[in-house]
């Protein structure tokens, strides 16, 4: 028997997503995984004025709001159910999970005030990845990249695995100072 929160769940749900994701898994479960933490950490900051960019949409017109959510959740939705849409099929961008797995991370984050070496693996992978995506001063960015290249191995341009072999113990150690 297992005693859990909500949080444990989708803190639990996002770092089994995250590896799988390091290691290349199979795209859908990952995504599932991914998209239930997420939904949980949705409902759990909204409660306290934190919820998720996904589906809080804050910067989108109220009367579009409907229109975009179905679409943010059209993924978990087809993964999840069949009763109405038995014989469909769907064009799965699997990149898509990368920004739930982020923005789950960012409200487990500002919810607990805490991260775990995994969360900040691939938080550190993203920033690096993704310099248009996040509005973050450019200085922050190049000091980052800057520390991670002054290391023995650039770990800017590793593929996902060695990224997380090799980054992860390091994310342990600065989070244990």
């Amino acid at each position: 028997m297992l005693k859990l929160s909500k949080l444990d769940a989708a803190k639990g749900q996002l770092e089994t997503a995250i590896c799988l994701w390091f290691s290349s898994g199979e795209p859908v479960s990952i995504h599932t995984l991914a998209a239930a933490a997420h939904q949980i950490l949705h409902d759990l900051g909204k409660s306290k004025g934190t919820p998720t960019t996904l589906r809080g949409l804050p910067m989108v017109r109220p009367e579009y709001k409907k229109y975009v959510r179905k679409l943010v959740s059209s993924y978990e939705n087809f993964f999840k159910h069949a009763d109405s849409d038995a014989a469909d099929t769907l064009i799965f961008n699997p990149a898509a999970t990368e920004i739930f797995i982020f923005d789950a991370v960012r409200v487990y984050v500002a919810l607990t005030r805490q991260s775990t070496p995994i969360l900040f693996t691939f938080t550190t992978w993203f920033l690096i990845r993704n310099p248009s995506l996040l509005i973050m001063k450019e200085q922050h960015r190049e000091k980052l990249i800057q520390t991670l290249k002054n290391m023995e191995k650039d770990v800017t341009q590793m593929p996902k695995a060695a990224f997380f072999s090799f980054v992860l113990p390091l994310c342990t150690s600065a989070l244990q100072d």
